[in-house]
């Protein structure tokens, strides 16, 4: 589940988002990964990000990964990958 604006999103709520979404966390951060991990597993077309040695602060700690992260979200499609389980599912 995911707050927004002060209030807890369901996963069958998530489940309808029709965007493409990145979830981008640290791997050290008040937002347990577990958290992240499930925000992602119900938007139906995200994708996940762990940034590696990065807190809370993570656009300031790690801002060249995490940039190019998100450019390269934001300009491509996703890639087709050579194994992939939970977008093959999808397709």
């Amino acid at each position: 589940m995911a707050a927004v604006s002060g209030r807890t999103l369901a996963s069958s709520e998530l489940s309808r988002a029709s965007c493409r979404t990145l979830v981008m966390v640290a791997d050290d951060d008040e937002v347990r990964l577990e958290q992240a991990t499930a925000l992602y597993r119900g938007l139906p077309d995200a994708e996940l990000a762990v940034i590696p040695g990065s807190s809370h602060g993570l656009l300031h700690e790690k801002p060249a990964l995490c940039n190019r992260i998100i450019v390269d979200f934001l300009t491509s499609d996703p890639v087709p990958t050579i194994a992939s389980v939970r977008r093959a599912s999808a397709a």
